[in-house]
């Protein structure tokens, strides 16, 4: 058994341990290694509304294990879920994100009861450029009210003629 030491804190360690028992860096085969640091970031206010703190952000990856959400009134995150939730995936009252899940809903691809707004969306209100709701806006729009790009023209010989959505003549 020889015993080297620790780059860290320069205690001595045996060559039979697996880390430095002073400050516990791991210790490989080789010699003495560095931990790979995790990055990331939390911060969670100590105010709380009903039980959930009033912001909640959480940014970055922890040790090999799945995204942890942000939980809070103002949450924000990779995965965020609150009333306002801002994230690549938001689940919310409010949710802005890349994925919205929500009452209100804007992202690249938002899923709104009421409004959702983006890419792709669905809602009550629907704005996007694909756009599917009661009343829907956008390059395709699929509901019961629509507003989407209406007039279509074609050249003849005898001049430019306007159709309609339907494919009725239009002066």
């Amino acid at each position: 058994m020889s015993l080297t030491r620790c780059p860290d804190c320069g205690r001595q360690v045996s060559d039979r341990a697996v880390s430095c028992p002073n400050c516990g860096r791991p210790r490989a085969a080789a010699g003495m290694v560095r931990a790979v640091p995790v990055a990331g970031f939390e911060y969670r206010s100590q105010a709380t509304l009903f039980g959930w703190p009033l912001v909640h952000v959480i940014y970055g990856a922890s040790d090999n294990a799945p995204l942890k959400p942000a939980r809070g009134i103002l949450a924000c995150g990779n995965v965020a879920i609150g009333l306002v939730a801002f994230g690549g995936i938001a689940i919310g009252g409010i949710a802005l994100g890349g994925i919205a899940l929500g009452p209100v809903a804007l992202g690249g691809v938002a899923l709104g009861l009421l409004l959702g707004a983006g890419g792709i969306a669905t809602g009550y209100l629907a704005l996007g450029g694909v756009a599917l709701g009661a009343t829907a806006m956008g390059g395709v729009a699929l509901g019961a009210m629509t507003m989407a790009p209406a007039r279509l023209t074609t050249r003849s010989r005898s001049g430019s003629v306007q159709l309609d959505r339907a494919g009725a003549e239009r002066d």
